[in-house]
C-alpha cells in the first residue's frame, strides 16, 4: 500500500549548518510526515550520511540534533510532534521498567524509566548519583517501591542505569551469606 511505502522509503541526510525548520520541511516532503510544533524552534543541524537512512533512523538522528537544541520529537502515526524536552517529560512519553542497561537502546528518544533497586535504598541512591546525572535528566526516588524514576533521552537513561546497576550490584557482591 502507499502508506507502507512511506515507512520503507529511504532518505538522504545532508545538513551542514541547516536551520532546524529546513530539516523538518525535508522530513515532511521526503518522508510524508506531518510536522506539529508544540513550541517555537531555533537552532541548526550538522548531520550527514553518504548512505540512505530509513525513516525511523532519520527520526532518531533528528532527535539527536533536537536534543542538543533543547527539543525532542515524538512520532504519533504520521505526525512528528516537536516539543521542548521539559514539556515532553511531563506528558506522552513511553514508560519503561527495568534495571538492565542492555535493554535500553542508546537513542535520543525520550523515556521515563522506572529502575527497581534490590540492595540499596532509593532515597540514598538518588542522593548518591545526583551529581552524576546530566542536567537534562529528572530523577525521583520512590521509597515505597524502592525504585528510581528517571526521565531523559534513552542514551542518558542507559548511562544512569549502568551506574545504578553497579552500585546496586556491588553491595550484594561484597557480602555473602553462609549457613552453618
Amino acid at each position: 500500500s502507499a502508506a507502507s511505502d512511506v515507512y520503507k522509503r529511504q532518505l538522504i541526510f545532508n545538513f551542514r549548518g541547516a536551520p532546524l525548520e529546513q530539516v523538518l520541511n525535508y522530513l515532511s516532503d521526503a518522508a510524508g510526515l506531518v510536522i506539529v510544533l508544540d513550541t517555537e524552534i531555533q537552532g541548526t543541524v550538522d548531520m550527514w550520511s553518504n548512505q540512505p537512512v530509513s525513516k525511523i533512523e532519520a527520526i532518531s538522528l533528528l532527535n539527536h540534533a533536537l536534543n542538543k537544541n533543547g527539543y525532542a520529537a515524538k512520532l504519533q502515526g504520521r505526525n512528528l510532534v516537536v516539543s521542548s524536552k521539559d514539556s515532553l517529560k511531563r506528558s506522552g512519553i513511553p514508560v519503561r521498567t527495568g534495571n538492565n542497561p542492555a535493554d535500553i537502546p542508546p537513542t535520543a528518544d525520550m523515556v521515563m524509566q522506572i529502575i527497581p533497586l534490590r540492595n540499596i535504598g532509593a532515597a540514598q541512591a538518588a542522593e548518591d548519583i545526583a551529581d552524576l546525572i546530566p542536567e537534562s535528566a529528572s530523577l525521583t526516588a520512590n521509597e515505597d517501591s524502592n525504585s528510581l524514576v528517571v526521565t531523559d533521552t534513552q542514551i542518558n537513561v542507559r548511562h544512569i542505569v549502568e551506574i545504578i546497576a553497579q552500585l546496586d550490584g556491588s553491595i550484594s557482591s561484597d557480602s555473602a551469606m553462609r549457613v552453618f
